[in-house]
């Protein structure tokens, strides 16, 4: 079954990052990873399912296997979040010694966080039976986590060794899946309303393109 490989996989690939780490004081190894790794798992979930709403794949397991990357990207990160703020930042106690700019960075992460536990919650099978038709929307705030940590992702960049090919890579990777995104959309408003196809998408598509290469390559990140 695909969940239960993701699931096996994210528990061994957890404890391979505490294994391999210097268990050094600040925790950059593990922070890095598990930020690396629930960046990783929230995009393959937005990935599949941009993929199932743009073309004809339907497989079968495929909205089981889309909740567990979904959980397992709460997973990492809540591993991050606690070493990321207790054992990099220092807590509410150091985190007076940072800056406005990046306290905001952290909240955008922390909000996220509480969407996909939210989330990951609702994905309990008896919730699921609870919240009949209404679960499927509610899912749909899985959008708002990937904004908030896209938003934490290109700002809270200070602890992050090879910051250029880190940036770059992810550029790569969320560039295609914006224009699957775009391209669902418009799919979705054409169904709906008499608009010619791609019409929403051509529009669209040049201004969010302008805007995210400003938010990796031309906003300021290390202006902690």
């Amino acid at each position: 079954m695909a969940s239960a490989a993701i699931y096996t996989a994210s528990v061994l690939l957890s404890g391979l990052v505490l294994l391999t780490s210097p268990h050094t004081e600040p925790a950059f190894h593990e922070t890095q990873w598990y930020a690396g790794a629930a960046f990783l798992f929230l995009y393959l979930t937005l990935l599949t399912g941009a993929v199932a709403g743009t073309t004809a794949m339907r497989v079968e397991a495929g909205p089981r296997a889309r909740r567990a990357l979904g959980v397992s990207a709460c997973w990492f990160a809540l591993l991050h979040s606690y070493f990321g703020f207790y054992r990099l930042v220092g807590g509410l106690e150091g985190l007076r010694y940072w800056s406005g700019y990046f306290a905001r960075s952290l909240l955008a992460g922390l909000l996220a966080l509480a969407v996909l536990c939210a989330l990951s919650v609702m994905s309990l099978p008896a919730l699921m039976r609870r919240m009949g038709r209404s679960w499927k929307p509610a899912q749909r705030l899985l959008y708002a986590a990937a904004i908030l940590t896209l938003v934490h992702v290109v700002t809270v960049t200070i602890h992050l060794r090879h910051l250029r090919a880190i940036l770059i890579v992810t550029y790569a990777l969320v560039t295609p899946l914006l224009m699957l995104e775009v391209l669902r959309f418009d799919r979705w408003v054409v169904a709906r309303h008499a608009l010619p196809r791609n019409l929403i998408a051509l529009v669209a598509w040049p201004p969010l393109a302008a805007a995210l290469f400003w938010a990796f390559f031309v906003l300021g990140h290390h202006e902690h």
